[in-house]
């Protein structure tokens, strides 16, 4: 928890979509007070874009569908510019979406992927279902997700669940950060099922933790311990309840509850209202090859 996170290049995956261009509007806003630079990438895939993009009427991967695309990338890039003064760079691959995302961020050393969970073009589902979570767990940075609902920019309250696995308060440095970036409070709520009450003195010393972090660093914080069944359930429900603006979660399995991470975290993605902030160990990214990625692809074993 000691290293200071840093976001200096935020990556957008564009699709053309609302949800894709939704994301765009959350990382200018974030780029704006981390004063960072942001990244488009656009995954070229043959077929029409006459439904998403009336104006362009190329179709295939040619040189005239690729400017046609590059163009209209720059046109939104330019715009976001004119109106944030923040700085952007385009990026145009071929191939398989979520594999060229991911090879980008990791050629680039992007800090964070910021992305829409529900993008689909006229021809091919970019974001849905799954390339967006194959994003999500094979990113070594951290991947933000942004689905329709999430009007609101920024995050007045952050969603920090606590388990009883080694990892996870690898998610308190990022939450410190998104913090101080938005002026948050960060609600620390440790979730406790049936097969782990006997470890509420892991918990108490967790969040005591935890706490100390927070507080070092002056960011505000509650405290709560959560009990239930389902961590997944339970996450989703407190956040709506405590009216939260951002849930962090691990993109690994979390060990307390047996689940593993297409269990928990797919379904906090899939289902969470608000944005989702998930982070990977480098320790179980590094195990893993990003070039990999393929049809079959099923991150970590799935």
């Amino acid at each position: 928890m000691e290293s200071q996170v840093v976001i200096k290049k935020i990556l957008i995956p564009l699709d053309f979509s609302e949800t894709s261009m939704l994301a765009l509007e959350h990382a200018t806003n974030l780029a704006k007070i981390e004063d960072s630079k942001v990244i488009l990438i656009h995954v070229l895939k043959s077929g029409s874009y006459s439904n998403i993009l009336p104006s362009i009427t190329g179709e295939g991967v040619g040189v005239v569908l690729r400017d046609e695309i590059s163009s209209k990338m720059n046109e939104i890039g330019n715009k976001f510019k004119a109106e944030t003064g923040v700085d952007y760079e385009i990026v145009l691959a071929e191939g398989n979406v979520a594999s060229q995302v991911v090879d980008t961020a990791h050629e680039l050393e992007v800090d964070l992927i910021m992305m829409g969970t529900h993008g689909v073009s006229g021809f091919q589902e970019f974001f849905m279902g799954s390339n967006a979570y194959r994003v999500f767990t094979a990113a070594m940075c951290p991947v933000l997700t942004v689905q329709s609902h999430a009007k609101s920019l920024g995050a007045k309250k952050i969603m920090l669940p606590l388990d009883s696995s080694p990892h996870t308060r690898d998610k308190v440095r990022y939450a410190v950060a998104m913090a101080k970036a938005f002026d948050s409070e960060i609600l620390i709520r440790a979730l406790i099922t049936p097969n782990h009450e006997e470890e509420k003195n892991i918990f108490n010393l967790k969040v005591q933790q935890t706490e100390e972090h927070l507080a070092n660093h002056g960011v505000k914080y509650s405290s709560d311990f959560i009990y239930g069944d389902d961590i997944a359930e339970m996450t989703l429900e407190e956040a709506k309840k405590e009216k939260a603006d951002l849930i962090i979660i691990m993109t690994e399995q979390e060990a307390s509850t047996g689940l593993f991470i297409g269990q928990y975290a797919q379904r906090i993605v899939n289902h969470s209202r608000i944005p989702v902030l998930g982070i990977t160990p480098l320790g179980i990214v590094q195990s893993f090859s990003q070039r990999n990625l393929g049809g079959d692809y099923r991150p970590f074993g799935l």
